[in-house]
């Protein structure tokens, strides 16, 4: 490299990481808090996709629904052998109390209707699993299967995100000589034109050696509903040391 081409480079990580401008206007990215890829859990057809892509939901409702007869069929089935073990347990239990039967015989009755129990439980938690619910309050980005379609165990149904909006902002290194949780954010949104306030939750855990800085993720305030992830925008701190007589 000459010298002059290493004179430029220098001149420019100068500006980027101490220039003045940088300082005043942060740029960042607004996330999802939350952010995932909901599953099958099972083999089935989906039954029905209540929610699609862009639709906004809370936590618990439903989202996906897999077609369940079989899996309710072996509940029912295991409830009735549930019954036929207590019956014979109870049957057991009175034979012991007139000495016809031994504690033995008693003991393992009784062992065939926990074990039936348990089946029913298990039976209990696969008919759970057809229902897939929403884990938070949030929205669908991304639909990766159709109703009527056939799916297998950790097939991919939904990808979702939280309603809850951060913005990873880079600063310059320097700052965290005053930087801390709690920090009051102004975010200026580039595609709405609105400014957001929110405040510093995060702070990053390294530094980059060359353009010496890192990022910070500030919790933006979820009144405004227009905002979506992967918005980009300016960051003031007012907090900043100087920045009122800027």
């Amino acid at each position: 490299m000459s010298l002059c081409a290493r004179l430029l480079f220098l001149l420019t990580l100068v500006s980027l990481t101490s220039g003045t401008a940088f300082a005043e206007l942060p740029r960042g990215v607004v996330e999802a808090a939350q952010r995932t890829v909901l599953s099958s859990e099972l083999s089935g057809l989906v039954a029905s996709l209540p929610k699609r892509e862009g639709d906004s939901f809370s936590k618990g409702e439903t989202l996906a629904q897999i077609g369940c007869a079989l899996y309710e069929a072996e509940r029912q089935k295991v409830a009735i052998r549930l019954r036929q073990a207590e019956r014979v347990l109870d049957n057991k239990q009175r034979l012991s109390n007139l000495d016809a039967v031994g504690t033995l015989e008693v003991n393992l009755a009784d062992l065939a209707v926990q074990e039936k129990a348990a089946e029913l439980e298990i039976a209990r938690l696969n008919t759970d699993r057809c229902l897939v619910k929403a884990p938070f309050d949030g929205r669908v980005v991304k639909q990766h299967i159709s109703e009527y379609q056939s799916v297998q165990p950790q097939q991919k149904l939904l990808e979702v995100v939280g309603q809850q909006l951060e913005a990873r902002i880079i600063i310059p290194a320097t700052w965290l000589t005053w930087l801390e949780n709690g920090e009051k954010v102004v975010f200026s949104v580039e595609e709405t034109g609105t400014m957001v306030e929110g405040q510093v939750v995060r702070i990053g855990a390294a530094v980059d050696p060359v353009s010496h800085t890192l990022p910070v993720w500030t919790r933006l305030s979820s009144d405004n509903g227009d905002l979506r992830p992967g918005m980009s925008g300016t960051a003031r701190f007012p907090g900043r040391p100087g920045e009122e007589s800027q």
